[in-house]
């Protein structure tokens, strides 16, 4: 993806307006209206979105299909074979994405992914013996279309540093939209309408995601050089591993704080701000991530991950003195902690491009995906255990020492 050349005749601007033109448009949202100039921006984001939906309608959409039919525990295997196949193949999916022609790889995705959808909805309408169930989940995780793992690949080739980081933000921005918007959705068609339709939208959705996806240019790719056939990829860089180990504990923190909130709620009987308190923290890390995409290269120089990171830590210390206030007090205190989430998942995203080796983009995406999984499951299965035995604040046993690790890493990995 690049700019196309205009105004070559124009001979007679003068240096002060030659380089004003080269900085793009100016103001706090020059760079997401330099972004939205680049050809083939705009179905880019059109396909973050959509992407991003089914992923996110999956857990209440089966949970709503599932459960009625054969048990929560049996709803909550069906969730947990989607997301370990998904987690298991991610960097493989990637890996093919790099490696061969856009088109039959996430072509060939996705008729596995709506034959294990099409399972899915089929077996459990029919009450199928349950391995059919968990079987079509897996095979629905396994072959998910790796859009969201090429986007930042097609996000990376954005030229200018200032537009590439507005798209890194937009991209962090649209996944906590959907967080917000996605189960809302599912929910409602699930039980207004028909349990089997938020499963069929997904199916529509993630179709048109992968036709964006095919129509677009495939951005010139970096050589893979003498380590093309390195099985190691992007796990052989020192630094980058570092960004991933830091990416995990990261992520283990933030599920750790998403886990207890709810938690906090039913034992302070105020079980209706369960779902307020993580759109409020969803709501602050789009503005967040947004905010950051729209700063100048010298305060995004400024603001790097371990300032990020502390950020969040001081946003969840300050959850846990609001927690021996009142519920109302949380509730305030929601936005400002998520304001840090949106914008580290950014920094770590794009330090994590600029250290990737050439050939290996959505390889190394892949791995972003899965590390964030993995840390998300052992954040939020420690921090339960720990809030329903020791009080909710206390998940701050979970965060602090993960924030704590994750800096050093950073700082070794960014120096």
């Amino acid at each position: 993806m690049t700019h196309e050349t205009a105004d070559t005749a124009d001979t007679t601007r003068t240096p002060d307006a030659v380089a004003t033109a080269a900085a793009g448009p100016s103001g706090p949202l020059g760079g997401y209206r330099e972004l939205m100039g680049v050809p083939g921006a705009g179905r880019l984001a059109a396909a973050s979105l959509v992407s991003k939906l089914p992923i996110n309608m999956f857990s209440i959409s089966v949970l709503l299909l599932v459960s009625p039919r054969y048990s929560y525990g049996a709803a909550g295997l069906t969730i947990s074979a989607m997301l370990i196949a998904n987690a298991l193949t991610s960097p493989l999916r990637g890996r093919l994405a790099d490696r061969h022609p856009v088109r039959p790889v996430l072509l060939g995705c996705l008729v596995c992914y709506l034959g294990g959808l099409a399972g899915l909805v089929a077996s459990a309408s029919a009450r199928l013996p349950f391995a059919a169930v968990a079987g079509s989940a897996a095979v629905l995780g396994a072959s998910f279309p790796p859009v969201t793992i090429m986007l930042r690949t097609y996000w990376r080739a954005v030229p200018g540093e200032r537009t590439r980081a507005s798209a890194y933000s937009l991209e962090s921005a649209a996944m906590d939209l959907t967080l917000i918007t996605g189960p809302a959705l599912a929910g409602w068609l699930s039980t207004g309408l028909s349990p089997v339709l938020p499963l069929v939208l997904s199916g529509s959705l993630m179709t048109v995601a992968v036709l964006l996806m095919v129509t677009l240019r495939r951005p010139a790719a970096r050589g893979a050089g003498d380590g093309a056939r390195d099985w190691l990829g992007p796990l052989r860089p020192v630094a980058l591993r570092k960004v991933f180990t830091a990416h995990v504990l990261f992520c283990a923190a933030l599920a750790a704080v998403e886990v207890v909130l709810p938690i906090y709620a039913q034992k302070h009987h105020a079980t209706g701000y369960s779902g307020v308190y993580l759109a409020g923290l969803s709501v602050g890390s789009i503005l967040g991530a947004l905010c950051l995409g729209a700063a100048s290269a010298e305060l995004r120089r400024r603001v790097q991950l371990p300032v990020l990171l502390g950020a969040f830590a001081l946003g969840c210390c300050l959850l846990a003195l609001a927690m021996h206030s009142s519920p109302s007090l949380v509730l305030l205190v929601c936005p400002l902690t998520g304001a840090a989430i949106g914008s580290t998942f950014a920094a770590l995203f794009t330090t994590a491009g600029r250290l990737t080796p050439a050939g290996y983009d959505s390889e190394a995406n892949g791995w972003m995906t899965s590390i964030t999984q993995v840390g998300f499951a052992v954040g939020a299965s420690s921090s339960a255990a720990l809030a329903a035995g020791h009080g909710s604040s206390f998940f701050l046993v979970v965060t602090a020492p993960a924030i704590a690790l994750a800096v050093p890493f950073l700082r070794g990995a960014t120096d």
